[in-house]
């Protein structure tokens, strides 16, 4: 290489070799930074969330607040396609501001698209705001059933009722009387 760089031509197969390297090096970590400011404007919107759940921010400032993080959360579904956060973000700063049908429009289709515990228990809680309790109560059950840890941030008289059921639902299913999971609903 020493040798190469002592001719013009030699140097110049170096440097144009290097900026090749240097371009492609550049197109292989341009989706990253889509991605890396994605990641960035949930970090965010989770801290306006935190901010207004742990009661630091309340009012019209706390409705902002959970307007922005919801808003951030979706320019960050726009990168992050099939990444369940930007929707339960979404989805919590709906429920903050007692918006339950557009929470519900929001969820179903995530949850037909993948199942998953903290979405399922937003949907009980979105139904709840709607008024919908039988279908409130189906997406906690759901939620028990998946995964019976997701459901402690609800009342402690709830919780205990929903285990009980889901004790019942293993019984049935145990004895061969339940063939499919509890309906979401």
């Amino acid at each position: 290489m020493a040798a190469a760089c002592r001719s013009p031509e030699g140097f110049v197969v170096i440097v144009a070799a290097r900026m090749v390297a240097i371009v492609v090096l550049g197109l292989l970590l341009w989706p990253e930074l889509g991605r890396y400011r994605a990641e960035w404007l949930l970090a965010d919107g989770n801290a306006r969330l935190e901010r207004v759940l742990r009661g630091a921010t309340t009012g019209n400032d706390a409705m902002h607040m959970a307007d922005a993080a919801r808003n951030e959360a979706q320019r960050a579904a726009v990168v992050l396609v099939g990444d369940p956060r930007p929707i339960l973000q979404q989805s919590i700063a709906l429920l903050l501001q007692q918006r339950g049908t557009e929470a519900i429009a929001l969820l179903t289709p995530a949850i037909a698209a993948g199942e998953r515990p903290e979405l399922t228990i937003n949907l009980g809680r979105a139904r709840g705001i709607s008024g919908d309790s039988t279908g409130a109560s189906a997406a906690f059950l759901r939620t028990a059933w998946i995964s019976p840890a997701a459901i402690a941030t609800l009342p402690k008289a709830m919780r205990g009722d929903l285990l009980d059921q889901v004790k019942s639902l293993e019984a049935d299913l145990r004895n061969g009387r339940l063939t499919a999971a509890p309906p979401l609903g």
